[in-house]
């Protein structure tokens, strides 16, 4: 992990960069470093879109494009004083704006992060203050959104709030994404927690930031136990939106087998392979795969009665395997010995976890996340709305290994840090053979000047 005093005092400029890059592949298509697109839509040819193309956009984007890669003259300060085992701990608490920072850490964590959390302000109405310089005003949004006939009257307004309340917040989280994407590995995954206001505008940015391809799957969190009875309908559920740096390259990680999943397993008959539970030996012949030397007798060894593929069907094997999984003791007739063939499903030949569903009613809930801030801070009221710890570990778990790089650029209540060194606690990891952790704070104020860095257990 890079030592913040050795970070340069002035941040890349990724805009140069992406020219250098066009550069490399198109050398005629860049004149004294700047892109001649006439010429770029030339050498492209056909693969340029036309005039009309799909694509998501709010007043002030392109200002916040240009925001993502436009450098910053600032550095980190290490408070060593402030800190706890300087010398030891690998792990960053970061205070300052978290747009600033996150340029701050591309030069020194490049591709080098493994998974990323954030739990953004949500745009409820009250919980986003936003002062990025890159917000435009309100004669620029009336300009920029009016529309006028021949003679300056105005055809079609949209009402100020409305539209800003909305461009002001994807204005915000888009830089961040670009500059939090940079920083992800190939193998690497972002979780974004969201409700229902701004979920569809997130997922049309990170489609534009991330790749449409390298969606994985919005997780429904239940959040709640019962409905809000101030509704017509209560929402119980909020989202994590995932997505991958690369989805060909991406690792998830399965879910452990609870206990209860692992007793269904037994080995009543004492097989040498160990226990095992009964499974279906019939294929799934739906969209044309039925294959006539598949659907053939099974023998009972222990009555003699033949037994076909379920609904004229196919088995999953042939007689050649169905005969050596026989005599292997690897079929099952049920308990007396006079049913229709199983197949054994031995506990150490099947996948070490199961594969995590997008509905996740097995995490705490809310109100967990409010136990908890009173328990460790003695007060309920300090944060809004945090996240319970078991929910941000369970993301560890499917996110990331035991030495991975986490960065989380929306501290808040520090649920992450707490999660990340729970889960280091449980599975021997920590220091340098740990998950190691990078935390932003400055929660729900969007913008404004930097603040300095924390190293360290600071704020952990």
């Amino acid at each position: 992990m890079s030592n913040p005093e050795k970070m340069k005092f002035e941040t890349p400029d990724l805009t140069t960069e992406s020219v250098a890059k066009i550069e490399e592949l198109f050398p005629g298509a860049v004149t004294e470093g700047k892109i001649n697109f006439d010429m770029l839509r030339a050498l492209l040819g056909e693969d340029v879109a036309g005039d009309e193309a799909y694509e998501f956009t709010w007043v002030g984007k392109r200002e916040a494009i240009r925001e993502a890669g436009r450098p910053i003259r600032k550095t980190l300060r290490p408070c060593v004083e402030e800190s706890k085992d300087w010398d030891v701990t690998e792990n960053l608490y970061i205070e300052g704006d978290n747009l600033n920072v996150l340029k701050l850490l591309q030069e020194s964590y490049l591709g080098k992060v493994k998974m990323i959390y954030i739990d953004p302000p949500y745009n409820t109405g009250n919980d986003f203050v936003y002062y990025d310089n890159f917000a435009v005003s309100a004669a620029d949004y009336d300009e920029e959104t009016g529309a006028y006939d021949e003679y300056g009257d105005r055809l079609f307004r949209n009402t100020g709030r409305n539209g800003r309340f909305h461009s002001d917040w994807c204005s915000m989280i888009y830089p961040r994404l670009v500059l939090a994407r940079n920083l992800l590995g190939e193998d690497g995954v972002m979780f974004i927690s969201i409700d229902d206001n701004e979920v569809a505008q997130l997922r049309k940015i990170c489609d534009e930031v991330f790749g449409e391809g390298n969606f994985v799957v919005p997780i429904i969190w239940k959040k709640r136990s019962t409905p809000p009875n101030d509704q017509v309908i209560g929402a119980q559920h909020e989202y994590i939106l995932i997505y991958a740096k690369n989805l060909l390259s991406a690792q998830l990680n399965l879910r452990a087998r609870t206990d209860e999943q692992i007793q269904r397993y037994k080995n009543p008959d004492k097989h040498p392979k160990g226990p095992w539970t009964p499974g279906d030996l019939g294929a799934n012949i739906k969209g044309g795969r039925y294959v006539a030397s598949l659907n053939y007798p099974i023998v009972n060894p222990n009555t003699g009665e033949e037994h076909y593929p379920p609904q004229n069907g196919n088995w999953r094997f042939n007689k050649e395997k169905m005969e050596q999984l026989l005599n292997d003791g690897e079929l099952y007739f049920g308990e007396d010995g006079k049913g229709r063939p199983k197949l054994k499903r031995f506990l150490s030949e099947v996948k070490e976890g199961i594969t995590y569903t997008s509905l996740w009613d097995f995490v705490p809930l809310n109100t967990q996340g409010s136990k908890e801030m009173t328990e460790l801070l003695g007060n309920i009221a300090v944060f809004d709305n945090p996240k319970p710890m078991g929910l941000i570990k369970e993301c560890l778990l499917l996110g990331s290994a035991s030495n991975s790089i986490i960065l989380d650029f929306f501290s808040g209540s520090a649920t992450t840090a707490h999660a990340v060194m729970q889960l280091n606690a449980e599975d021997g990891g920590g220091g340098g053979g740990g998950r190691n952790l990078n935390i932003v704070q400055k929660p729900n104020l969007c913008g404004g000047g930097a603040g300095g860095a924390k190293g360290g257990d600071t704020k952990i």
